[in-house]
């Protein structure tokens, strides 16, 4: 498998989720998002993407998302795996700060158990189908137990890139203004880690009415400072939760 961090940092520092889709996939090449470049440095408009992802007749609809994302269909447009990724903050189940329950998954990854680590990051995907750091771990997982090059790897491998297409096209991590819009704080971890930085500081800025995590990177080979996501949506959803 080829390494993530060379693809990702172009599309980190360039907005272009398009190559990440290009360039990123392994046995299955993706064919979609092509021509959609305008799509990038857009934020979320959760209104409309509600409306849209629960009307039956639309393209957005997301029980049909869920399960095309499921089967890692690279036929998804980018606005599709948009409205999938940031409509999962819209539904009413969604609880940006729900614990996993992994002590399993990490004893299995602790011992290499690929068999049993399969089987709880599965089961983790199953309520929280949008967690990029789980399926970034699923892909490592699934690489160590069925190969780098086979159908289910590249399948897991591929709902990654996905996710990091919505991500990466709401704007490129580098200030408030162009910051990573995410749905939960579990993403942000995932997202270092794909990039390959590890935080030293994190601090709540709020500013005109968003909020912000900004993250302090170690130092890195490509000398980037910090990292800026936009966290408004998971702090609405907190403070609605414990009625603020």
């Amino acid at each position: 498998m080829k390494k993530v961090v060379s693809f990702m940092l172009v599309a980190f520092l360039s907005l272009a989720a398009l190559l990440i889709l290009d360039s990123c996939s392994t046995s299955k090449k993706t064919t979609t998002l092509k021509g959609e470049a305008s799509i990038t440095a857009n934020a979320p408009d959760y209104k409309r993407i509600k409306k849209e992802i629960n009307t039956k007749e639309s393209e957005f609809y997301y029980p049909e998302l869920l399960r095309r994302f499921q089967a890692a269909d690279t036929t998804l447009s980018l606005e599709q795996i948009r409205h999938f990724y940031y409509g999962t903050a819209t539904r009413s189940d969604y609880n940006p700060y729900k614990r996993a329950k992994i002590d399993a998954l990490r004893e299995a990854l602790s011992k290499e158990d690929w068999k049993k680590a399969a089987k709880e990051i599965d089961k983790e995907l199953e309520t929280d189908p949008t967690n990029i750091r789980f399926h970034w771990y699923k892909q490592i997982i699934y690489s160590n137990l069925y190969g780098p090059d086979s159908e289910k790897t590249a399948d897991a491998y591929n709902q990654v890139v996905m996710l990091l297409s919505a991500v990466t096209s709401t704007g490129d991590g580098s200030s408030k203004e162009l910051a990573f819009h995410v749905i939960n704080v579990s993403d942000e971890y995932g997202i270092m880690e794909i990039f390959g930085f590890s935080p030293k500081m994190q601090s709540l800025v709020e500013d005109k009415g968003q909020s912000y995590d900004v993250m302090e990177l170690e130092e890195n080979e490509y000398g980037l400072e910090s990292m800026y996501f936009n966290i408004t949506t998971s702090i609405e959803a907190t403070n609605k939760i414990f009625g603020f």
